[in-house]
């Protein structure tokens, strides 16, 4: 109290130092006034803004009003001036006035063009039909002669319409017309129809909660959802549940109920065959093992999505592979991998949900030269390498959702949410496998950062100095795994979980991710935690499933390099969206593949 009252005497002492003894007085003055107009040659009907810049001394005004001598006209105070239609080209002088000194002035000249003819506006948007609350994009194409304007204004009869761009989007299902307007000639205008109909669902729930009831050992981070297999053109369909979602592979492959998975032999898709009516089979290799089964047909239902037949496909439905499929040859000595997933002890799950960038698994690479050992031609109780087509090959279902009236689907990738998990871990998560990318209200890129990537769907990791450019965004890993050189506290830990990291405290780090060469170029530093694994696993009597702090080590990519592998753990408390190939984002400049956070 004493303290206080001495500081108050103080701060009165001082008042009195500062106010008291007389009078004084601030003068302003302006000393220079200068004007600038974009652009500075225009037609007749065209615009440009024109800015002042105003210098002086003391607390002087800045603002300034604007006159135009002629050829147009000019708002007073915003510094807009219009061309008026001139006989031939003519200048005109464009004067800030102070409005503190009217002595200070600045000027500047616009040139003003003879005005062409507008003579047509053609208009288009693409696509005509989308769901309620997706975006459509116009265009339109202005003709004419002479030194005419390209420039058109949108409107909208119902909805919304950015009046420059020409992006349009309604939530009230009907038709609506969507008009370009010459800016130079109101009188020519381009109306153009656009349907909007009812939107379908496109957020599917998924869960890390251990995995499916009966394994040996609980799945540690896995994040698992509900599919539906129908055969193909019939109604004949099974629910198949725990099925891991997985943003670094390719494909529905679903665990045949010979191999310990749930999918029913009666209700086994139709085989995909060779044109010499052999069955193919595949060998699809994962970072840690591979599975073995045959390539067959179905459809897929996920949420209110549909994927049903690929695109130039002449047999209907979707190519998956039937893990495990008891009716064709065990595999070939050519198909390796760490181990073989083909049971349900070995893949953890009931089957595959591959999610990731690429329309096919195996891509041009199984279409022509030498085959691969992907997918085989089975016959007479042996397989033998074979080439695919595309449309044959095993296909991201999101890239085959169905399109209803030409409308814009939800097949340009996913955005996975998941909430933040508290430290040492927690037992269950739900969150959600949300279909398309800026196609519905609730899949908006928003702020987040989109790291391009390379022709193998890498980007760049830096950490401890070290470039990783062989990095990936991977729900189908369960931890981040990456290399500890330089970090002597990155120890692995031992016996059964060896492939993760068991530090002897809690580590904090950060790594830099970047686009991959020659793309977008962005940048953005992660900051992440490192648990010991065998205390995470430990933790709540053993109960825990979903874990933020866990990590391993990995080996760099075969035929690529050192990589990062941003699995699970990274998607906790954060939009995760992945981004097919040659698929456009409406309303932006982005086409995937691409990762965005």
């Amino acid at each position: 109290m004493r303290l206080l009252g001495i500081l108050a005497a103080v701060c009165c002492l001082v008042s009195l130092v500062a106010c008291g003894g007389g009078s004084s007085s601030t003068t302003s003055t302006i000393t220079v006034v200068g004007a600038s107009c974009n652009p500075t040659s225009i037609a007749a009907g065209q615009t440009s803004q024109c800015t002042a810049s105003v210098s002086g001394t003391g607390s002087f005004s800045s603002a300034v009003t604007w006159t135009a001598s002629g050829n147009g006209t000019i708002t007073p105070a915003g510094g807009l001036f219009t061309a008026s239609t001139v006989p031939f080209t003519s200048q005109a002088t464009i004067t800030a006035t102070s409005t503190q000194d009217s002595t200070k002035t600045g000027s500047t000249t616009i040139t003003v063009a003879t005005a062409g003819t507008v003579n047509s506006v053609s208009a288009s948007c693409n696509p005509t039909t989308i769901q309620g609350g997706q975006l459509t994009a116009c265009t339109a194409t202005v003709n004419g002669s002479g030194n005419f304007s390209p420039n058109v204004t949108w409107t909208a009869s119902a909805g919304t319409v950015n009046p420059i761009t020409g992006v349009y989007t309604n939530t009230t299902p009907g038709t609506y017309t969507i008009t370009a307007t010459s800016q130079q000639d109101p009188t020519k205008t381009a109306p153009v129809s656009v349907t909007v109909v009812n939107g379908v669902s496109n957020s599917l729930p998924i869960v890390v909660d251990g995995g499916p009831a009966g394994l040996n050992v609980s799945y540690a981070n896995g994040a698992f959802a509900t599919i539906t297999v129908c055969v193909p053109g019939t109604s004949t369909c099974q629910t198949i549940d725990h099925v891991l979602v997985d943003t670094g592979s390719v494909g529905v492959r679903i665990l045949a109920k010979a191999a310990g998975g749930e999918l029913d032999p009666a209700l086994v898709p139709l085989p995909q065959l060779t044109s010499g009516s052999n069955v193919i089979a595949q060998c699809n290799q994962f970072v840690d093992g591979f599975t073995w089964g045959s390539v067959s047909l179905a459809t897929i239902q996920m949420a209110g999505e549909t994927a049903s037949t690929p695109l130039n496909a002449t047999v209907a439905g979707l190519p998956i592979q039937l893990i495990g499929d008891p009716t064709i040859p065990t595999v070939p000595s050519s198909c390796t991998g760490m181990k073989n997933e083909s049971n349900f002890q070995a893949l953890g799950a009931n089957g595959i949900l591959g999610v990731g960038t690429f329309q096919q698994d195996c891509g041009s690479g199984c279409t022509s030269g030498t085959p691969p050992n992907v997918y085989y031609s089975c016959a007479s109780g042996s397989c033998a390498p074979t080439l695919l087509g595309l449309a044959q090959q095993v296909t991201n279902p999101v890239s085959a959702f169905t399109v209803t009236n030409g409308s814009l689907g939800d097949n340009n990738g996913v955005l996975v949410q998941l909430p933040s998990v508290p430290s040492g871990g927690t037992t269950t998560v739900s969150g959600s496998l949300i279909f398309g990318i800026g196609t519905q209200t609730n899949n908006a890129l928003g702020s987040a950062t989109v790291f391009d990537t390379n022709s193998s769907a890498n980007f760049t990791t830096v950490f401890n100095g070290q470039t990783n450019s062989c990095s990936y965004i991977d729900s189908g890993s369960n931890a981040y795994f990456f290399q500890s050189a330089g970090f002597p506290g990155l120890v692995a830990c031992t016996g059964s979980i060896s492939s993760f990291y068991c530090p002897t405290s809690l580590l904090t780090l950060s790594a830099q991710n970047q686009s991959a060469t020659n793309t977008n170029g962005a940048t953005g530093t992660v900051s992440f935690n490192v648990g010991n694994a065998n205390t995470l696993f430990s933790n709540n009597g053993n109960a825990n499933n979903a874990f933020m702090e866990l990590a391993g080590p990995n080996a760099p990519v075969p035929n690529c390099g050192s990589s990062f592998d941003w699995g699970l753990s990274f998607f906790y408390g954060r939009n995760v969206f992945t981004a097919i190939e040659q698929q456009p984002v409406t309303g932006t400049s982005f086409v995937g593949p691409f990762w965005a956070y």
